[in-house]
């Protein structure tokens, strides 16, 4: 296994639908086992395959509704079957560092699909696990949990020791969202580059 980078949102996969997974095979489990270490060393609670680059409908989540025991679910060819109940929360996302919103989702949901040997899953999620794999579901279908969030409640997570939680929140719109995050892509760019190239003149 081995660590992926993790795209920010304004990289152009995450807003394309993901291809449909025809074949279930060895690289296809070594993507989704790339995917858990990435994930857990994050951390986050999931993490969908365009978000490593990969334009594939498949996903990866953490079950921790017991403390005693978490289980990691890989997902392929997820949809959702059902939908119930209500719930709103604040989100966030690995692709949108430190943002955070306002997003309201069925508090109950079945989702099926495959497992990483191609057999059929099943998976009955509340709570914040149904949030969870309904946001990995949003990212294969290009959408970001910005696009369900109230405009309003969507803002920068800035540290600050006064805050009873050790933070508070600074309050922004999508435009200067989206932006922010491209200047922090190009960077991201920039810096690989000149990596590269000094590695390229390295003796």
């Amino acid at each position: 296994m081995s660590l992926r980078k993790i795209l920010l949102c304004t990289d152009p996969v995450l807003r394309r639908k993901a291809d449909r997974v025809r074949e279930v095979d060895n690289e296809l489990r070594q993507l989704l086992d790339d995917m858990v270490e990435t994930l857990i060393a994050a951390p986050g609670l999931g993490l969908a395959a365009p978000q490593v680059g990969v334009s594939k409908r498949c996903l990866v989540a953490r079950d921790k509704a017991d403390s005693e025991e978490e289980h990691v679910y890989k997902i392929i060819n997820p949809r959702v079957q059902s939908r119930r109940g209500e719930q709103w929360a604040y989100e966030g996302c690995l692709s949108l560092p430190t943002l955070q919103a306002e997003v309201c989702r069925p508090l109950q949901v079945v989702v099926t699909g495959l497992d990483e040997y191609g057999r059929p899953l099943r998976v009955e999620a509340e709570g914040l696990f149904a949030r969870c794999l309904l946001h990995e579901v949003d990212h294969l279908d290009g959408v970001l949990f910005i696009d369900r969030a109230e405009p309003d409640s969507i803002g920068w997570m800035v540290p600050d020791e006064s805050e009873e939680d050790g933070y508070r929140l600074e309050r922004a719109t999508i435009p200067e969202v989206m932006a922010a995050f491209e200047r922090m892509r190009r960077r991201q760019e920039e810096r690989e580059q000149r990596k590269q190239e000094g590695q390229e003149d390295a003796p």
